[in-house]
């Protein structure tokens, strides 16, 4: 083998190293199928059947079973502790967006979905499922929306026509993705506010499938054998430019 495949063959191996050294770890996880689990302070917040729901979202995680029904102004906290060495947090669940929120617009306006990431501000739009003439300020990315103004239960429309509800992948929302955190403890808030807040039987939302990663700090042997990578190939790159006279 050449000295050039030789440093090629390095480098392959110092890229899969280095991507899997750098592969997302789960570090919370919850189908809420087991109840509310330990470091999740949901409030006044309670787990209940995902009812029409059930089925919506990718293959191997979709809505089932039971998911954690939020009343609009309630606090849910999701408090961790002893993470690994990391570069970046990521956070995804499937939102179910119930009844009449009333977005952005005219009273009872305001029903936004704020998260947080120690006490910083990562997310907050606005969801509407009543008035046509509200505004929803949530675009979902492509392949985000599950469904949208439709009956998936709860009130349902036979109380009236602004008893409908939503659903959203936030797996695939970018805000949510990559956010730069190397804390070894981590405090997300979830909070669905504004003037348009709610009692249950009018509006709610909920969550399924929450689940937090980070992006592991790259191992000491992955960084060295970057290193060796990257000497090989510039010795390989001295050696044929010598050859040819260069």
């Amino acid at each position: 083998m050449t000295v050039r495949y030789k440093a090629g063959a390095v480098a392959l191996a110092m890229a899969c190293a280095l991507g899997q050294s750098a592969q997302a770890a789960t570090v919370f996880s919850t189908d809420f199928e087991a109840g509310i689990p330990a470091g999740l302070a949901v409030g006044v917040a309670a787990t209940t059947g995902v009812q029409g729901f059930a089925g919506l979202g990718a293959t191997g995680l979709t809505f089932s079973g039971q998911m954690l029904r939020v009343p609009t102004g309630n606090l849910v906290t999701l408090t961790l502790a002893g993470l690994p060495a990391h570069t970046e947090l990521s956070l995804g669940f499937l939102m179910a967006a119930i009844d009449s929120l009333d977005g952005t617009g005219t009273f009872p306006q305001g029903d936004f979905l704020s998260i947080t990431l120690d006490g910083a501000l990562v997310f907050r739009e606005s969801f509407a499922n009543a008035a046509d003439y509200q505004v929803q300020s949530y675009v979902a990315p492509a392949g985000g929306e599950l469904a949208r103004k439709v009956s998936l239960g709860f009130t349902g429309p036979a109380s009236g026509p602004f008893y409908t509800d939503s659903a959203y992948d936030f797996f695939l929302e970018p805000r949510l993705q990559g956010l730069a955190h190397t804390a070894s403890t981590a405090t997300l808030t979830f909070l669905m506010e504004g003037p348009g807040v709610q009692d249950l039987d009018d509006e709610s939302w909920g969550m399924d499938h929450l689940q937090v990663s980070v992006t592991p700090v790259p191992e000491p042997s992955s960084v060295a054998l970057a290193a060796v990578g990257a000497l090989c190939m510039g010795v390989a790159g001295w050696r044929r430019r010598r050859g040819q006279g260069v």
